[in-house]
């Protein structure tokens, strides 16, 4: 289960906020627009989150990975955007470059 804590800390300056709840939340990035949903899951040895992701709203959403903190979630939505906005347009311009 999400403390209210965890949900206090998603910073609303990078995200719109769709939802939050004990057991999930859904994030919008501002950067890329994309949409997250992050599932709680509790076992009864550990916890766990798992990533689901769409590009848009009409998108159905795709298992995108996991992660052990509601935290560490944000942080890999965080290097998804980054990849996204400047490593994967870097890579497709020097491929049409030395096409």
């Amino acid at each position: 289960m999400f403390i209210i804590e965890e949900l206090k800390n998603i910073d609303h300056t990078y995200f719109n906020v769709i939802h939050t709840g004990c057991y999930c939340v859904t994030l919008q990035s501002k950067n890329t627009k994309h949409y997250w949903h992050i599932l709680h899951q509790q076992y009864p040895t550990f916890t766990s989150c798992k990533i689901w992701h769409k590009h848009k709203q009409s998108d159905s959403f795709h298992e995108q990975g996991s992660a052990p903190t509601l935290e560490q979630a944000i942080n890999k939505i965080r290097d998804h955007d980054h990849y996204h906005l400047y490593v994967r347009p870097a890579k497709k311009k020097k491929a049409r470059m030395s096409a």
